[in-house]
């Protein structure tokens, strides 16, 4: 078992003096730091990559990689019916149409059963999740895509240091999108990053990334054009059709902080999963997640189903809180019952004329159906690893032992 014998700080001394020296330094419009490249090259080594290019969030990734893989106005990509709505948002800010699949029931992972089903002609990517930490069925996965010609994009925001098969997830996919958002494993508040291999996407979506600037490289760091450049009267600035994606400076200054003390941040992690799985064992009614032998949970969440009828998940929630408990969440909704996708139907059947991308093509998602997720997402407990003192995980492990006892 992992061990923590001291807290951790919050926030961490080197992160401090990092963004200190960024604020000292001040913010110019051709010079840094260049915390932004360091990030991106020690991210992009970190997990055997050859490209890193940092974003504002790690919902912007996913759209930046759809678009650079040339996805875009009827096209159709996969996306899991466990997840938050972020992974779907990003295939609608870029055009195209999310397609939701059920998942494995013991892994709550993207089913490939489900993804084979569910491919048209107009299929053109898969959008994989690492949900609570976990990795999906890659082998499979890969597999179909390559059969039909598919990009597949990682979507890996609850899932730093994991593993699939002995190799980092975020080393599978053509495009891999981490998040630095306040929840995650390594943050900066807000922010995330792509990954890749191929060269000329990686240009693409640098340039995607920063206002198409035409001087751009896939370089770690590329973000701004020389002042003996943009000075010129006759510089054409721009050309690729691209947005302001860009992390600052600052936040880039906060996660590389943050990022050279990976290892321990999600140890610490992993140190209250496992307290929590002892917690649980020997109680017949509790199913955890499944992990593959081949896997290693990054332990962004413990999450666990309640397998008995007579026990609504709210009195399980008041009977935790009652006995010290943090509280904890419930699942999200299953993806297609997310309101705002009926409320999307409604309107592109409306009003067809101001939504030619999706009119005549968009599912109704009134319609969807994931059998599976929709009869466990009701009774799934996911509770929150995120401890900074090995004490504070070791109090909540023993509430979670005495709730169950009590139940019984």
């Amino acid at each position: 078992m992992k061990t923590m014998r001291k807290p951790l700080p919050r926030i961490s001394p080197r992160t401090r003096h990092y963004v200190e020296e960024v604020l000292d330094f001040g913010f110019h419009n051709t010079r840094s730091l260049d915390f932004c490249g360091r990030l991106e090259q020690g991210l992009a080594e970190r997990f055997g990559r050859k490209f890193g290019i940092l974003h504002a969030n790690g919902t912007v990734t996913m759209q930046n990689a759809l678009i650079a893989a040339g996805i875009g106005a009827g096209d159709e990509v996969i996306v899991p019916t466990f997840t938050v709505y972020m992974t779907g948002a990003a295939v609608l800010h870029a055009n195209a149409i999310p397609v939701i699949a059920d998942v494995d029931r013991k892994t709550w992972t993207l089913d490939p059963t489900d993804v084979r089903r569910k491919i048209t002609s107009r299929t053109k990517g898969i959008i994989p999740v690492s949900i609570c930490g976990l990795s999906p069925h890659y082998n499979q996965l890969l597999a179909i895509a390559r059969e039909h010609n598919l990009v597949v994009i990682e979507d890996n925001a609850q899932c730093m240091l994991g593993k699939y098969q002995d190799k980092l997830v975020g080393a599978w996919g053509d495009f891999a999108s981490f998040s630095f958002q306040s929840s995650k494993h390594m943050t900066c508040g807000e922010g995330g990053i792509l990954l890749c291999d191929d060269e000329k996407l990686a240009l693409r979506a640098r340039k995607i990334c920063s206002v198409g600037y035409s001087t751009l490289t896939a370089a770690p760091g590329s973000q701004t054009i020389p002042k003996e450049i943009r000075c010129r009267p006759d510089f054409a600035r721009h050309d690729e059709f691209g947005w302001n994606f860009r992390m600052s400076e600052l936040s880039a200054a906060f996660a590389y902080g943050e990022f050279e003390r990976l290892e321990e941040l999600v140890r610490m992690r992993q140190y209250a999963f496992q307290l929590f799985q002892e917690a649980c064992e020997g109680c017949r009614w509790v199913v955890p997640q499944f992990i593959p032998d081949d896997c290693e949970h990054a332990a962004w969440t413990f999450s666990f189903r309640l397998d008995r009828d007579d026990l609504p998940w709210a009195d399980f929630r008041k009977a935790f809180l009652e006995r010290g408990g943090d509280g904890f969440y419930g699942a999200y909704l299953p993806l297609h019952r997310e309101p705002v996708f009926r409320l999307l139907n409604d309107r592109v059947r409306a009003e067809p004329e101001r939504y030619p991308q999706w009119a005549g093509l968009l599912p109704d998602y009134r319609k969807t159906s994931c059998p599976v997720w929709e009869s466990l997402q009701p009774r799934i407990v996911m509770l929150k690893t995120n401890y900074f003192d090995p004490e504070s995980a070791q109090r909540q492990a023993v509430a979670l032992k005495k709730t169950l006892q009590s139940l019984e």
